[in-house]
């Protein structure tokens, strides 16, 4: 751009007069065509001085006007052309569609983390459990595998028939694949679809496959309700002290006694855990004193003339799977709890001696690690031991054959007391379940129990018997 010598605006500054240093005689008059940003010059003829071009500059005006008019007219027609094509549907289609998978192409591991840091703020607010976010972060690793196997690394990839071939895919139980699925879904329709990550014809009725689970796959775990079976655990559960005591067994826990602590404390933990129903791993393993309390329910006797004493343990549950707070009256839970506190009082004096029990510790705690929780899989390793020492004597349940596990001692509380006659709502209060899971479960046993009476053939002759009909209107 050449240097100006001098200008002047003219024509309420639409347009200017100047001249350049390179010809300081010569003055132009020049104007902006409209619509792009470009200039057009007119020379002023008969002008030596600036003001002389200021005056002379109305017939250059003129003489351009004709020029910037046509310009200006194909201006505003490209410019129409333009808006036409851009506002098109299928050009406007295509440009939705492009934003969209433009906004969808995020990876599934930065979504994965991104959901799993909401789950854990939620965690940190007290909305959800602690345990139940590292369960969904263990399902969906296995979303990230299939996936992966798929050949599928971005969210916006996936559509209704991705997750058809996992039930075939993934290698577990019904049970699992099912939960599974459901944090799939919980993962791409509470999360991504929200933020736009997924497309649009994507159907959440249609997105995961259903797994069908019969009644008989749904079972509890088996009760140990069978003749002979509670008996057998209990002689193998006292067998497997002796073992330690007298150095027959594992020596992995040798250290400071610790093999036969477990053992004395696993044998109360299980008889505990089968006379009052409680949850093995989130309720009794994080059970405190302070949450059992001891109560005199003793009778007068006729016979010795004052009154026998009998003592229950109540224990109240604060904390419970389902939310709901419960107290549960015991039988035979105040004993094994007053010589567990005696083994576990002689232990302490002889291993840790400067260590006491405060009211908040746990029942079942570990003095090597200042009263905390004990891993559940010692509990569960230490299980599948002593079902090993039981052997071809323990007699599978008679409605499945599933291996019994820990729960059984929940399972067997609740079926005692159905085999007891006692009410389906007070079963269900006690070992806080609502009716339906109660009838779904165990609720058949009470027809095993009233086999006699169904079954029961009424010998005579038969005949009519006449009955009188009356009603409340006659007189």
């Amino acid at each position: 751009m050449p240097n100006i010598a001098g200008k002047s605006k003219v024509f309420g500054s639409k347009g200017v007069v100047l001249s350049f240093t390179r010809a300081p005689d010569v003055f132009l008059y020049r104007e902006l065509i409209p619509g792009i940003k470009k200039y057009r010059y007119k020379v002023i003829d008969g002008a030596n001085t600036l003001e002389a071009a200021i005056d002379n500059s109305l017939d250059a005006y003129n003489a351009l006007r004709s020029e910037i008019l046509e310009h200006a007219q194909e201006v505003a027609i490209r410019k129409a052309q333009h808006e036409i094509e851009t506002n098109s549907p299928r050009r406007r289609a295509r440009m939705i569609t492009e934003n969209m998978v433009r906004s969808k192409k995020v990876s599934i591991r930065k979504c994965l983390n991104n959901f799993l840091d909401e789950e854990q703020k939620k965690v940190d607010a007290d909305l959800l459990k602690e345990k139940s976010l590292q369960n969904k972060a263990q399902g969906l690793k296995q979303l990230e595998k299939y996936l992966s196997d798929k050949g599928i690394e971005k969210t916006h990839q996936t559509d209704n028939n991705t997750f058809h071939e996992y039930i075939t895919w993934r290698k577990a139980k019904k049970s699992t694949r099912r939960i599974e699925l459901i944090y799939f879904k919980d993962f791409l329709i509470g999360y991504c679809k929200p933020r736009g990550l997924l497309i649009n014809s994507l159907d959440e009725k249609r997105l995961m496959p259903k797994i069908v689970i019969k009644e008989s796959e749904v079972d509890a775990n088996p009760p140990l309700i069978e003749e002979g079976n509670w008996n057998l655990v209990e002689k193998t559960l006292k067998q497997m002290i002796k073992n330690r005591e007298t150095g027959r067994g594992p020596a992995k826990y040798s250290v400071k006694g610790r093999g036969v602590y477990f053992n004395q404390l696993f044998y109360r933990w299980c008889l505990i855990c089968k006379n009052s129903g409680l949850r093995p791993n989130i309720e009794l393993n994080k059970l405190r004193l302070c949450d059992v309390k001891r109560e005199n329910v003793g009778r007068w006797s006729k016979s010795k003339r004052e009154t026998e004493d009998k003592w229950n343990a109540i224990i109240y549950m604060k904390d419970t799977k389902t939310g709901k707070q419960r107290a549960v009256p015991t039988n035979g839970v105040d004993s094994q709890l007053l010589e567990w506190r005696k083994e576990q009082k002689e232990y302490l004096s002889r291993y840790y001696p400067g260590q006491k029990i405060k009211d908040k510790d746990l029942i079942f705690g570990n003095p090597a690690k200042e009263m905390k929780q004990f891993p559940y899989s010692m509990f569960h390793t230490i299980w599948i031991r002593m079902i090993e020492l039981c052997g071809d004597e323990l007699k599978p349940y008679v409605f499945r054959y599933r291996n019994y596990t820990p729960y059984s001692l929940r399972c067997t509380f609740i079926c005692n007391l159905i085999l007891q006659g006692k009410d389906i709502f007070e079963v269900a209060k006690l070992a806080g379940h609502s009716i339906a899971v109660c009838e779904r479960y165990y609720a058949k046993l009470d027809m095993g129990r009233k086999s006699k009476e169904l079954t029961e053939i009424e010998y005579g002759i038969k005949g009519r018997r006449k009955t009188n009909i009356g009603s409340y209107l006659e007189d």
